[in-house]
């Protein structure tokens, strides 16, 4: 899912560099996508844009000029955003967040009633057009709501301020947080405390919010029907050091770890190493390493699996999860992941990870790896439930990818993955870890599993 910036600043109280806060900003939403990013900014009553395939670093870190203002938007994701849009409310810019399920409909109608597309009808478009046909901007968010099918977080960038919408249904975060004479909304706020911003709260479902100087306004509120946060937010997709709803995503990753561990000492199994597949599965490896320290020192067993990296990421290699394509996904799989330059010749070893959701990294890339280290069994704990279910919210995993799906036993995807054994959590423990109530959470594509060791 893409990442995006809102800030604005009071020039009478701000104290630091505009461009500095929005470049930090919008970098830290970097691993929310890598193929696009964008910037922004209001200054002087006109509105400035750029825009660059790649990442941010490399493309804007000598091209920031022209882009000084007091209220600006950044962007990281999949397509070129943000987006300038000259219509009857005047000019805008927009970026967005989501997925538009209804969005080959949505262009028919627009088509058939003349409208053309200059970006081949991607969601932003969509929705800049919708927003466009109002009588104002709240007029036009309550149309543009009212015609979509999906879930989205929005960020409309306007002389008279930033408007930040979030969607009814509360699956995408937003996050708000403020400093000395600037405010932000934001998809991740892991950077916050490192450029001096303290996290006030989240966006409510279906609340829309206008940043202008120093403070926040909510100006309305899209009408609700069943609000349910995505859950993988806390699993994998956002960044360890994030909050939500007062929940540290770190936290929650260590507690699945911890139930995991605990089903493995109920049976008696333990492994020589527990690792994680990095970086995605290293606070459940040392949750569960942790539940197994907690449980010898309570002397309810007498030895522990050491933890250890067997697997290490190349530091310089990308995200091979928000990639458009399976060979794309495949290759960048492949080069980011090296196997140790340790023996471990007949070890037992336990690999955690977030999720398993088209298997193809485990079984072409993983595997090959771990099974040239001389170990004699390989267990895969995954933090997130099983997912026979797509994700129709999100745009990563298209329907028809996921391993389960094609081969629901558990026991049977583990002997086509190679491994020994496939353990997930349950929804349940998923709930329990996050602390929220399980039907205010989105597991949409996530089914109870069975114990299958």
């Amino acid at each position: 899912m893409p990442g995006f910036v809102a800030l604005s600043i009071d020039p009478k109280k701000y104290q630091d560099n505009y461009l500095d806060d929005l470049f930090g900003l919008t970098f830290y939403q970097q691993h929310l996508g890598e193929d696009y990013a964008g910037f922004a900014s209001y200054n002087k009553g006109k509105i400035n844009i750029r825009t660059h395939r790649g990442l941010i670093r490399p493309t804007f870190s000598n091209d920031m000029v022209g882009l000084e203002g007091t209220m600006g938007v950044g962007y990281c994701g999949d397509n070129r955003e943000p987006i300038l849009v000259d219509s009857k409310l005047g000019d805008f810019v927009a970026c967005f967040s989501g997925n538009i399920i209804n969005r080959d409909e949505l262009i028919e109608r627009f088509k058939t009633s003349g409208h053309s597309f200059a970006w081949g009808g991607v969601d932003i478009e969509i929705i800049a057009k919708l927003i466009a046909q109002g009588e104002g901007y709240i007029d036009g968010f309550n149309r543009m709501n009212n015609a979509v099918q999906g879930a989205y977080s929005v960020s409309i960038l306007t002389p008279e301020g930033i408007y930040v919408i979030s969607d009814p249904s509360g699956r995408w975060p937003l996050v708000f947080g403020e400093k000395n004479g600037a405010v932000v909304a934001t998809t991740d706020p892991c950077g916050f405390a490192n450029w001096g911003f303290s996290y006030k709260r989240d966006l409510e479902p279906g609340e829309i919010v206008l940043l202008r100087d120093d403070y926040l306004e909510t100006k309305g509120k899209l009408p609700i029907t069943k609000t349910q946060i995505c859950t993988f937010v806390w699993v994998y997709t956002n960044f360890p050091n994030a909050v939500f709803k007062n929940v540290a995503v770190s936290a929650v990753r260590k507690k699945l770890g911890a139930a995991l561990a605990k089903r493995d000492i109920q049976r008696g199994f333990i492994p020589d190493i527990v690792a994680p597949v990095p970086d995605s599965g290293r606070f459940c490896a040392i949750g569960y390493h942790q539940e197994f320290c907690r449980q010898i020192n309570e002397k309810k067993i007498d030895r522990i699996p050491e933890y250890d990296e067997v697997l290490i990421k190349y530091p310089y290699a990308g995200r091979s999860y928000t990639k458009s394509s399976q060979t794309k996904r495949e290759l960048e799989a492949h080069v980011k992941q090296l196997r140790s330059g340790e023996s471990y010749s007949g070890k037992k070893l336990v690999v955690c990870d977030d999720s398993v959701r088209r298997g193809t990294q485990i079984e072409k890339n993983l595997m090959p790896k771990l099974r040239a280290l001389g170990i004699s069994e390989i267990h895969f704990r995954i933090s997130n439930p099983d997912s026979f279910s797509y994700c129709r919210w999100g745009k990563s995993v298209k329907k028809g990818e996921l391993l389960a799906a094609q081969i629901p036993s558990i026991k049977k995807r583990a002997k086509f993955l190679g491994i020994d054994s496939l353990e997930y959590t349950t929804v349940h423990e998923l709930a329990e870890a996050i602390g929220l109530p399980l039907e205010t959470l989105c597991i949409d594509c996530d089914l109870p599993s069975q114990s299958v060791f």
